[in-house]
């Protein structure tokens, strides 16, 4: 095989073990939008996959991350929330699904500052391993989390928290 090709190959399996890094609302940041549909606007731009990362800006104090169900997104229900934080930082996605964004303070998700996003499951690359045994995909499970926040301003891991 041509050296020149394996190179290519190595590099775009890093890219996709560390996963591509959006700014929710790119320029505007995380606040309410100027428009009820501009974080779906935004969503649609992108083709997300697991282990991308959000980066959620914002002044603290005036809006959060707030993960919901389907549910109670689309009745922005605040009672339940499955993930909350009340400061700016990065929620990496480690799970092929559909998450639940908005804000839970005042009117700020009726208003627009929500949005649905679908995480793909990441292209796997070729793998000439064989296949685990069921106790090492047993070992994992109990694991694997769909998503790690870290904070903006520790520059930390605060935790990782399940979806089911």
């Amino acid at each position: 095989m041509n050296m020149k090709y394996v190179f290519v190959l190595v590099i775009a399996i890093a890219a996709i073990a560390e996963g591509a890094e959006y700014t929710v609302g790119d320029d505007m940041g995380w606040m309410v939008p100027p428009t009820p549909d501009y974080y779906a606007s935004w969503v649609s731009k992108y083709y997300f996959v697991e282990n991308d990362t959000l980066v959620f800006n914002f002044e603290q104090g005036i809006h959060d991350i707030t993960v919901l169900t389907k549910e109670d997104f689309d009745a922005c229900n605040m009672k339940n929330p499955l993930f909350q934080s009340p400061e700016p930082g990065e929620v990496s996605v480690m799970a092929s699904d559909t998450f639940y964004f908005t804000c839970s303070f005042g009117q700020h998700c009726a208003n627009g500052q929500k949005f649905a996003i679908y995480f793909a499951s990441a292209p796997l690359p070729p793998s000439p391993s064989p296949c685990p045994s069921e106790s090492a995909i047993a070992d994992q499970s109990t694991e694997s989390r769909p998503f790690k926040f870290v904070s903006a301003k520790m520059g930390n891991e605060l935790g990782r928290f399940g979806l089911n």
